[in-house]
């Protein structure tokens, strides 16, 4: 018959081993948490990645909306107001490209998911910016003698946006308050050179936007100011896209053509 010697013992104590072993017990008992035990990265960062994948293929509407889908999941998940300005965003671009039936309902999801943000962080630039760019949108939508109302809280927002940071989006809320001035009757205190001046601001920031160039280019044209509109429009033609603006790069430079060629027209008249 085998005989287990004490040397051999499983249950003999062990001073030596006494404190590693007590250590062991407490993880044991207490520790079943991710605080004890690393775990594997979350989901939560790949699933960002895959909606910001969809989100850069929103040239493909389809693409667009299936971002959304995406973000909305990881919010219903983990409620952030990173997630909350994407999803803004991504129902500004969708209302951009929509029906004009459709607008309206779209770019007020952009609006409900600014709030959110900045409910959640009333310190995210984000918040704020697309708040007022989903505003103006949602305000042409209705038409903008009807939507005068929203002109202060649009500039509102583009202040706290300045406050917090000026260069958000490419210089984003000048390029934002000097297209509003664009826009609004003189009446209701729009002018042309409040717009330029903004733009001009706005280029500070990020030189090489196609919109803001596009936008400059319009308010020249206002003040028929033909050979400076006509530089504005040169860069957007002579320039590369930025990283990540592909789609609103195309569609600018396709834009820029067709006024390049009602420039020429009136620098010949």
């Amino acid at each position: 018959m085998a005989v287990v010697t004490a040397a051999r013992s499983p249950l003999r104590f062990n001073p030596q081993k006494a404190p590693h072993l007590f250590f062991i017990l407490i993880v044991t008992l207490f520790c079943h948490t991710p605080v004890c035990f690393p775990q594997p990265a979350a989901k939560h960062s790949a699933s960002m990645q895959n909606c910001d994948s969809l989100y850069n293929q929103r040239a493909d509407i389809i693409k667009s909306r299936e971002a959304i889908t995406c973000y909305e999941r990881i919010f219903a998940a983990t409620p952030g107001d990173e997630i909350a300005v994407r999803l803004a965003k991504s129902y500004y671009w969708l209302g951009t490209h929509a029906s004009k039936d459709k607008q309206i309902e779209l770019f007020q999801k952009g609006i409900d998911w600014s709030k959110k943000a900045i409910e959640i962080n009333p310190k995210n630039a984000g918040g704020y910016f697309w708040l007022g760019v989903n505003n103006s949108k949602y305000g042409e939508a209705r038409g903008i003698l009807k939507s005068l109302f929203l002109v202060g809280p649009i500039i509102d927002s583009m202040q706290q946006v300045i406050a917090i940071d000026p260069a958000y989006e490419y210089g984003g809320p000048y390029r934002v308050v000097g297209r509003v001035y664009f826009k609004l009757p003189r009446f209701a205190g729009g002018g042309i050179d409040k717009s330029i001046e903004n733009l001009k601001k706005s280029l500070e920031y990020a030189p090489n936007v196609s919109t803001t160039h596009l936008f400059l280019a319009e308010s020249y044209m206002a003040k028929k100011e033909y050979q400076l509109a006509q530089q504005e429009l040169n860069i957007i033609i002579s320039t590369p896209a930025m990283p990540g603006l592909e789609p609103e790069f195309n569609a600018d430079k396709e834009e820029a053509r067709r006024l390049l060629a009602k420039v020429k027209k009136k620098l010949e008249d």
